[in-house]
């Protein structure tokens, strides 16, 4: 469940405010369009997985939301390899994919 909150919470921080959560993990939004991707993406997507993991409570649904943020982990841990970019704020973004998707994926 602690996984499914922190879901909820990154999507609801993601939709009231995407332009300084862009400026945190580092992207731009380009004009308003990027600011409605940027809502939908990080916000919608991330409160509607978390919002059914908790509505569902079961663990087949906490796997399934834990599978995705592992499989961000796992294309961040290659993109910093093969990209080369061992940033503080990409080496940030594997550690909390990792602790978020095993928290999910342990805790079914």
């Amino acid at each position: 469940m602690i996984g499914a909150g922190v879901s909820v919470l990154a999507g609801l921080l993601g939709l009231i405010w995407p332009r300084p959560v862009s400026k945190v993990i580092g992207l731009e939004l380009p004009g308003r369009l990027g600011v409605s991707e940027f809502r939908a993406t990080y916000g919608g997507l991330f409160i509607g997985a978390g919002v059914a993991v908790l509505v569902i409570g079961s663990a087949d649904a906490a796997l399934v939301l834990g599978a995705a943020w592992l499989g961000a982990f796992a294309v961040r841990v290659v993109s910093v390899v093969i990209d080369r970019n061992a940033s503080r704020e990409n080496l940030a973004g594997c550690a909390i994919e990792f602790a978020v998707g095993s928290l999910l994926v342990l805790g079914r």
